[in-house]
């Protein structure tokens, strides 16, 4: 196990540091201010280039989380109203099965009652004239 902690941690810094260096290297790029301004409002701010885009990047990610959150909730509503109709079903077929069990004898042979007529009934012993 703790070889498998050692290679997720290395593919972990393989993955992470490359998009590291490009961050870094963006940010040293684009070190231009910008000047930001929300056309009916009278306010402006000045930002250096990298800032604004990293800003609208974080605001585009925290979006995107906020509809996934959403998609989950429903997966999860949707998962749970099925698993309720699942647990109901299976306790209707224990139900079932365990009706069927009472209709049999030992020997196996079921004890339903014929068409019209009551379920139990005493034997009849023939008549003898």
């Amino acid at each position: 196990m703790a070889q498998h902690s050692r290679i997720a941690r290395i593919a972990t810094a393989l993955i992470t540091l490359p998009f590291l260096l490009l961050a870094i290297l963006f940010a040293v790029s684009n070190r231009e201010a910008v000047e930001l301004t929300l056309w009916p409002l009278p306010y402006a701010a000045t930002l250096p280039l990298f800032v604004t885009i990293l800003i609208m990047l974080f605001l585009g990610f925290l979006l995107g989380a906020g509809f996934m959150w959403i998609e989950v909730l429903r997966a999860r509503r949707q998962a749970r109203i099925l698993r309720r109709v699942a647990d109901q079903q299976e306790q209707e077929l224990n139900r079932l099965r365990r009706d069927k069990r009472l209709a049999v004898d030992p020997d196996g042979v079921p004890n339903l009652p014929a068409a019209g007529k009551p379920a139990n009934t005493a034997p009849t012993t023939p008549a003898t004239h």
